[in-house]
């Protein structure tokens, strides 16, 4: 009995360490120093031993937390660190952030895993000083706070580099949505909608709807049009004549109503306006070509008739 009693309370402590590992742990924590400046702040992978990922939730709902329009963010971090090499480390972010005081609407800035050459299992968030953060994570996490009075900054990565605050947001960031650390495959034969910009190869896509910094690789290429080049061979078309397009290449050099070297590389190309314009001056050149067919078949005749002429003067 009392063994039975004594294997029942070894049982119950498992039962009640593993649960109290993957309770819910909270917290809160002030990130000291500038509000100009993101010190980084280091996090344990609770999560790493049981071999699940661990799932960090960073949040200010207040906007006046701290002071007037201080800002708020909902922030959910979901990682597993290398530790020394194991390879399926990765962290991903997805960040919800508001202020309107200039300079104040970006709370992270950047994170990354610390654990390349060691086995700390710890990962690096670059967040604001002089604010406060509340965090709710699936196993402990222990913030540390390297704003150079919690802790002294720099932050030392075991075997890595130096880690000091930044001052602006990296540009791999997505401030306000979801960063992830591979890629994504969608497998659904739907239709995939998306109401904003679109970005390859850059973080930077203008005025475009889609920007891509690199080659594009396409079996076809379809671009609507609303007009086509056809007037040409309207009747009431009026074509240039030769020495009018020769004086304009003298001049400008290049076809009239074609862009200039200089104009495309300012302004860039529109493939489908480009290929109207194109056809229009293989129009004209075609008009051209059938102008001097017909100046060249009456030369011939001229040329025959000037023929039998002579050989009727021998």
């Amino acid at each position: 009995m009392k063994q039975f009693k004594k294997f029942s309370l070894v049982c119950l402590f498992i039962l009640v360490s593993k649960f109290t590992a993957m309770a819910q742990v909270t917290g809160a924590f002030w990130v000291k120093g500038d509000t100009s400046k993101f010190y980084p702040v280091t996090f344990a992978d609770g999560g790493w031993t049981s071999n699940v990922a661990t799932e960090l939730e960073i949040g200010r709902s207040n906007v006046h937390n701290d002071s007037w329009w201080r800002g708020s963010v909902i922030a959910k971090f979901r990682y597993h660190v290398t530790s020394w090499g194991n390879g399926s480390n990765f962290i991903d972010a997805d960040i919800r952030q508001y202020s309107n005081v200039a300079n104040l609407n970006k709370m992270i800035a950047g994170w990354r895993d610390g654990t390349g050459a060691n086995s700390s299992a710890r990962i690096i968030i670059w967040m604001r000083g002089n604010t406060s953060y509340n965090y709710n994570a699936n196993y402990a996490v222990s913030p540390v706070i390297y704003d150079g009075e919690q802790q002294l900054l720099p932050y030392q990565e075991i075997g890595g580099p130096a880690h000091s605050f930044k001052t602006a947001v990296d540009s791999s960031v997505n401030v306000y949505g979801s960063t992830y650390n591979s890629s994504a495959y969608f497998i659904g034969g739907g239709t995939n909608y998306m109401a904003g910009k679109l970005a390859i190869g850059t973080f930077n896509p203008g005025n475009y709807k889609l920007a891509v910094e690199g080659t594009i690789g396409a079996r076809r290429v379809k671009v609507t049009q609303g007009s086509w080049a056809d007037f040409v061979f309207y009747p009431d078309y009026k074509l240039p004549s030769l020495e009018e397009v020769e004086q304009f290449v003298k001049t400008n050099q290049h076809l009239p109503e074609i862009p200039s070297a200089k104009e495309v590389e300012k302004e860039g190309l529109d493939v489908g306006e480009m290929n109207k314009k194109l056809l229009q001056k293989i129009e004209e050149l075609t008009l051209y070509i059938i102008e001097i067919r017909k100046e060249s078949t009456a030369q011939r005749a001229e040329l025959e008739m000037l023929k039998k002429e002579i050989k009727k003067k021998d």
